[in-house]
């Protein structure tokens, strides 16, 4: 038998600010739940400028979305904050949400 979706079992791997490769799965049902919670909330403003609430909702849903790929990252939201730049959040979101974050 062969395995379906076999690209979203391999994950996406995914350079952190940090210097880090990290390979960013998508989110299973359950743990979906909890991510669109927050990231339904997430509002960019068109002038690009984030509020503090802004970013602490963005550093919320990229805990949940590594929370498989680095649980210790993901429980630490000041180290998670000093991994993460806009780029690689972009790319995690997307990987999260079993996409193709280079399209």
């Amino acid at each position: 038998m062969t395995a379906k979706n076999a690209d979203l079992h391999q994950g996406v791997e995914i350079v952190f600010a940090d210097g880090k490769t990290r390979t960013v799965k998508p989110l299973t049902i359950r743990r979906l739940r909890d991510f669109m919670k927050i990231a339904n909330n997430l509002k960019v403003p068109e002038d690009g400028n984030l509020t503090d609430d802004d970013i602490d909702q963005m550093v919320q849903a990229a805990s949940i979305a590594l929370s498989k790929a680095d649980p210790e990252l993901a429980a630490d939201l000041e180290e998670l904050e000093d991994a993460l730049d806009l780029r690689c959040f972009q790319e995690v979101m997307a990987a999260a949400m079993g996409n193709d974050p280079n399209l």
